[in-house]
């Protein structure tokens, strides 16, 4: 029997475990966590709108109810060649194919630097935040907006620093400044000079604070620059099929992945969704020896940008929407999503 290994629980792989066939297939799945947290919904956690519950799978229980194998385990290393994968705790899985799903990082934790990355960190992360005297969220996309927003409308004395400029200057940029300023954000426009408290700038006073979490897009896992794989920026290089280059039996999906055809790909939840029926069929495909299929990426696709109960910034492209509708869609969208996965 042939077996695949899944390394990490990401929305690709979820797609995996449910809707994989058993039949001469031994599926393995790896996971730092028992449980995976799903991004669309942090900053409804963050505002009251959802409980830790309602966000989160419980990948150990999802395997067992699709006959899957879940061993909770941190992937260190990949052999390609000899198709072994090393886990944290010195044990060590060989594979016929194997896919990554694992995400990105941000910065590594210490005292007052806190991480969302991996997302097992998110409910201590959270908490950290919500007890902080002055929490500072640093970035200037819609991650951090959109957390910035949601702790604010739930009552979190939050300090956000940008850039001068708001989702690269995105036509929608004013309206999320307008949702901002009538939540009374704390708002510095300028990059701080470091990223440990105090945190200094050029042109503004130094902030001290207690928890500062850094959400300015994805950062590479250290788990493919150790592993002798092509790579991007610690970002490992995939084909059109998903592939890793040189090593056909490797898969990778979501944010740790750079498609070399698409370098430009947005660094989501959106595009592991988008490649996760692509990267089921061609690891079934790869072991049957079969023709692989390309992913394609959408040109343009919606965002929506929770900003506190019943408030959103819907994105479509060039376009953009603050009618209220935005938020209640996204609430049914997420929903839905999550209800796929509940074991």
């Amino acid at each position: 029997m042939k077996r695949i290994i899944l390394i990490g629980a990401g929305h690709a792989h979820l797609h995996c475990i449910t809707e994989g066939p058993t039949e001469d297939v031994e599926w393995l799945i790896l996971n730092a966590s028992t449980y995976q947290y799903y991004s669309g919904m942090y900053s409804g956690l963050a505002d009251g709108t959802y409980d830790i519950d309602e966000i989160r799978v419980d990948v150990a229980a999802l395997c067992h109810a699709h006959d899957k194998q879940f061993i909770e385990e941190t992937v260190v290393k990949i052999d390609p060649v000899e198709k072994v994968v090393f886990g944290a705790s010195g044990r060590h899985y060989t594979y016929d194919v194997a896919s990554t799903n694992i995400g990105s990082f941000d910065w590594t934790e210490d005292t007052t630097r806190l991480s969302i990355k991996p997302n097992y960190r998110l409910p201590d992360t959270l908490k950290r935040l919500q007890q902080a005297k002055c929490p500072v969220v640093i970035g200037s996309g819609a991650a951090a907006v959109e957390m910035a927003a949601s702790l604010k409308a739930a009552g979190v004395p939050i300090t956000l620093i940008t850039d001068p400029e708001l989702l690269s200057g995105h036509p929608s940029a004013k309206a999320v400044s307008r949702r901002l300023i009538e939540l009374d954000v704390y708002w510095i426009r300028e990059r701080p000079l470091n990223e440990v408290s105090p945190l200094h700038f050029s042109h503004h006073s130094p902030i001290n604070s207690d928890a500062i979490i850094r959400l300015t897009g994805a950062k590479a896992p250290a788990l493919f620059a150790g592993s002798n794989l092509y790579t991007e920026d610690g970002f490992l290089l995939v084909n059109e099929q998903l592939q890793a280059l040189d090593h056909p039996g490797l898969f990778a999906a979501g944010d740790a992945a750079t498609l070399v055809s698409y370098p430009e790909i947005p660094k989501n939840g959106v595009t592991a969704v988008r490649q996760a029926p692509i990267l089921l069929k061609n690891l079934l495909h790869f072991l049957q020896e079969e023709p692989l299929q390309s992913y394609r990426p959408q040109k343009h696709y919606l965002t929506i940008l929770s900003m506190g109960p019943r408030h959103a910034v819907s994105l479509y492209g060039k376009y953009f929407s603050i009618h209220p509708f935005g938020w209640y869609l996204k609430r049914w969208i997420d929903q839905r999503f999550m209800r796929k996965y509940r074991s």
